[in-house]
């Protein structure tokens, strides 16, 4: 009798579908360029406040991963950290009027992006994925200037939105949890801010600014929508 051959092995891929929550910590690093319409405000041969700022963040995400065919995973995520982002530009103007230091403080920064991936290994349970979406930042400025009248000004605790890219690699533990770290890049464009002092003497800036971010999460999987389609070996 003729011998039939094995059938072919198949292979079950991991399911990354379903909605998750997480946490994460990391650390940011970015450029303030601040100019000011006013060319008094800055010392002789000075004519700007740019400044470096760093910082480290902590907080959570939760998303969705929406779609999966084989091994190609679609998703979307919103997440937000507290962070400790700072740093300033010392100036020393000795002139009345004149700006001597400048300090930039961001609270939160967070981003509301798709997320694209391709599962690896041989059930897929290593995840690599690209993003994209908006970025915000929460901050708020400060400068202080030689002598009087103006002393400290202060903006307004600000909400600002961007845009931001990024991508990392998510590896699945079981029991629907994961790792995941990731590099995000966040650009905020070019404002104009107004500074003041509680007497209401305003200065405005131009502040133009982008933020690095690195971190790394845990996730918990809930839900899901089936098993992705069988791979064939």
């Amino acid at each position: 009798m003729p011998v039939k051959a094995a059938p072919v092995p198949v292979v079950t891929l991991y399911s990354w579908t379903g909605c998750y929550i997480g946490g994460h910590v990391g650390y940011a690093w970015g450029r303030k360029k601040v100019g000011s319409p006013d060319a008094l405000v800055f010392p002789a041969g000075i004519a700007d406040a740019n400044h470096d700022v760093d910082g480290l963040v902590a907080g959570g995400q939760v998303g969705c991963n929406l779609w999966q065919n084989d091994r190609w995973v679609f998703g979307i995520e919103g997440q937000a950290s507290w962070a400790d982002i700072d740093g300033e530009r010392a100036i020393g103007g000795l002139t009345t009027g004149q700006l001597t230091n400048f300090r930039t403080e961001i609270d939160v920064i967070g981003s509301i992006a798709a997320r694209f991936g391709y599962a690896f290994g041989a059930t897929g349970q290593t995840l690599v994925f690209i993003k994209g979406g908006a970025a915000f930042v929460h901050e708020q400025f400060s400068a202080t200037y030689a002598i009087a009248p103006l002393g400290i000004q202060e903006s307004d605790k600000d909400l600002r939105w961007g845009w931001m890219v990024g991508g990392g690699i998510e590896q699945a533990l079981g029991s629907n949890w994961s790792i995941k770290a990731e590099y995000n890049y966040s650009h905020f464009g070019n404002r104009d801010v107004d500074l003041c002092t509680p007497a209401g003497v305003c200065d405005t800036y131009s502040i133009k600014q982008h933020v690095h971010l690195v971190k790394v999460g845990l996730n918990w999987r809930f839900g899901g929508w089936g098993s992705p389609v069988v791979a064939r070996y």
